[in-house]
């Protein structure tokens, strides 16, 4: 019998590190699934990246923040068979707590949250019938410390990486390793990384390209390693996180963010 076609499900692949990852995985000859939110130019990198790697690709814009986006997104994948899931979407950002608009912080708990686990739900029959299979979840190295200034932020990817090294241990005996993913500072674009700039020293010397992150991730999610840190100064910073006390750690990094919103209104 003729083995299913199989793909790599990509969200947030329109721009920065889900662009990246989706290209990468492209590279290595996966067919790809990709999600994104409208006006980020999916079409036309699923048809380029379609054309220049020969694999084939599907496309969908949907925003996670809006209620009939998981149903929809469930009905669009039926009929795929998915072996590879990415849950790259996210928002960030920082800004004192109180200032905050109510209606980006229940779209970073949604997105950064809700559509990462009901996704992952989704595709539990779909993938443990196409094992081995690989899921990669994007946290970050906010995870491993409260950061004020950003709050809300920090906590979601505490979740994630939680949630992570749970399911990846639950779902040992069904051959689908979970990956979770802890990049620092990226150089998404311009403004992104502007603002990183304004945060010190400390957190510019972890600064990453997306196409390096990208290239660590994808090899060592198909390895199965279950924590990856990318770069040898995240790593550092990352050890620093674990090993100080969190009186010493929680205002140093909480300062470096204050600093950026600071000079930000200047």
């Amino acid at each position: 019998m003729k083995r299913a076609i199989t793909y790599a499900l990509v969200t947030g692949a329109g721009i920065g590190l889900g662009k990246a990852i989706a290209t990468e995985l492209a590279k290595k000859g996966h067919n790809l699934l990709l999600l994104a939110r409208p006006d980020e130019s999916l079409v036309e990198l699923s048809q380029y990246l379609s054309v220049q790697y020969k694999i084939n690709t599907q496309c969908k814009e949907v925003d996670f923040t809006e209620s009939d986006a998981m149903p929809s997104v469930q009905q669009w994948l039926k009929g795929y068979t998915v072996n590879i899931l990415v849950n790259n979407a996210g928002i960030g950002g920082s800004n004192y707590f109180q200032h905050e608009n109510i209606d980006n912080m229940d779209a970073m708990l949604k997105v950064n949250i809700r559509a990462m686990v009901l996704l992952t739900h989704m595709l539990m029959e779909n993938m443990s019938k196409n094992a081995p299979a690989y899921i990669l979840n994007v946290a970050s190295m906010a995870s491993c410390c409260p950061i004020a200034f950003k709050t809300i932020y920090p906590a979601s990817k505490s979740f994630v990486y939680s949630f992570s090294r749970s399911l990846n241990e639950e779902l040992k005996p069904l051959s689908i390793s979970v990956s979770v993913l802890l990049p620092g500072p990226i150089k998404t674009n311009h403004e992104i990384t502007s603002r990183i700039n304004k945060q010190g020293w400390w957190v510019k010397a972890g600064l990453q390209n997306p196409k390096n992150i990208a290239e660590i991730a994808v090899r060592k999610m198909l390895n199965q390693n279950c924590v990856i840190i990318p770069g040898r100064i995240n790593k550092i910073n990352w050890l620093l996180l674990k090993l100080l006390p969190k009186g010493i750690s929680i205002p140093l990094v909480s300062n470096a963010v204050k600093n950026e919103i600071q000079l930000a209104v200047v």
